[in-house]
């Protein structure tokens, strides 16, 4: 696994940086990471870049995410960057929180996950409810 603790401090002083260091680490996902493509409810490719899951655990699932936003989508939420996710696998039923620990501007992932590839919608909700979704693919594709 990559230790994101640096980078995390960097955003968290200087804002969203959108996965752009001197290695884009999108470019260059980890092996075993799953492509990630996110767009919003018209279809429209909106975010694009990597997960990172730990499913070892039979329901318990953890991990790491780098995600940038494409073009300048409105209602995207806080999944832009470097994190780490937590969730929930019960089957073939995947549930993912990209901001665990918050309890607002929350952006969720839900779908079927079969270890390459995870596939279903996006939520950013904030305490009005959700503001933004739309579906997503996550694929693993090793170089």
């Amino acid at each position: 696994m990559i230790d994101f603790t640096g980078c995390l401090l960097l955003a968290a002083t200087f804002g969203s940086f959108g996965c752009r260091l001197k290695h884009n680490p999108i470019e260059h996902p980890p092996k075993g990471a799953l492509r990630y493509r996110g767009r919003d409810s018209a279809g429209k490719l909106v975010i694009r870049g990597w997960l990172l899951i730990n499913a070892d655990d039979v329901e318990r699932v953890e991990g790491e995410w780098c995600l940038d936003r494409v073009g300048s989508p409105d209602d995207i939420g806080p999944q832009i960057g470097l994190g780490r996710l937590r969730g929930r696998l019960d089957g073939a039923r995947l549930s993912l929180n990209l901001n665990p620990g918050f309890q607002d501007f929350n952006v969720s992932l839900d779908g079927t996950f079969d270890a390459v590839s995870f596939r279903g919608t996006w939520r950013y909700s904030t305490i009005r409810g959700i503001v933004g979704e739309g579906p997503f693919e996550a694929v693993k594709k090793e170089l």
